[in-house]
């Protein structure tokens, strides 16, 4: 039998659309911000929050059964009260509810390629998108992406050069990363290439 899920862990659009979002209210005692967007399942997201309960993190999930298979599964394994889920898309809750300079880090790992030219402009990884994303980091704030589509690597590339004077690229690679999303273990081990980025806000 499930446990029932802790209070306030899903937080409902219609009652949180009309504010920007509290973050330091979201999370009681925490200083530290996150978030990830694109959580599917959140096999990412509830190991690194179980690691991390200092830090407060931030889910959002547009697809609605993934957003419900995320939600079960924080249901039966965070360990503690660091987590809240939107079901919604990132682009809307970012532009209107993620106030500035409030994020220590965001988390992007294997978004949509988006593989048709005419839905290209569908990609979240853009850089007018990356600009949004720059205002909301903190000073040295990073941004962890992830992609195993070749196509969309080459344009993640091209628009890097176009916002490269807000972020410093750092090194970053599968030796890096401390929780593997579930996508993420079965391409390596399938041998396929991963993109990995790693860019820290100047």
């Amino acid at each position: 039998m499930l446990q029932p899920i802790r209070p306030g862990v899903a937080l409902p659009t219609e009652t949180i659309a009309d504010r920007p979002l509290d973050l330091p209210a979201l999370f009681p005692g925490l200083v530290r911000f996150e978030c990830e967007i694109g959580f599917c399942s959140a096999i990412f997201l509830n190991e690194y929050a179980n690691r991390h309960p200092d830090t407060g993190i931030l889910g959002i999930e547009k697809k609605r059964s993934y957003f419900l298979r995320g939600l079960h599964n924080l249901e039966r394994k965070l360990k503690q009260d660091n987590v809240r889920i939107i079901n919604f898309d990132a682009h809307p809750v970012f532009l209107m509810l993620v106030p500035p300079a409030t994020l220590d880090a965001l988390h992007i790992y294997f978004p949509d390629p988006w593989p048709k030219k005419r839905h290209l402009r569908n990609r979240l990884v853009n850089r007018d998108n990356l600009r949004m994303f720059h205002d909301r980091l903190r000073p040295g704030g990073r941004i962890y992406l992830a992609t195993d589509h070749p196509d969309y690597a080459a344009f993640i590339e091209r628009e890097l050069t176009a916002v490269a004077e807000l972020f410093t690229r750092r090194p970053y690679g599968t030796a890096d990363r401390e929780v593997l999303t579930k996508w993420e273990r079965k391409q390596i081990e399938n041998g396929t290439h991963v993109n990995y980025y790693l860019l820290e806000k100047r």
